[in-house]
């Protein structure tokens, strides 16, 4: 997807768990960019997961 200047839109994730994942955890997500001055994005999910 390309995103001019000034442009938005909605990202979607889903993370699959399991109940011996219970507790918190820390995703990041990685987003490449043409922008120059910001060409690599990281996105943290902090979470506190209950089973």
């Amino acid at each position: 997807m390309v995103l001019r200047p000034g442009e938005t839109t909605t990202l979607s994730m889903q993370f699959m768990m399991h109940g011996d994942m219970g507790g918190p955890h820390d995703f990041r997500v990685h987003l490449l960019t043409n922008d120059p001055a910001q060409s690599d994005r990281t996105l943290m999910v902090l979470s506190d997961w209950v089973p």
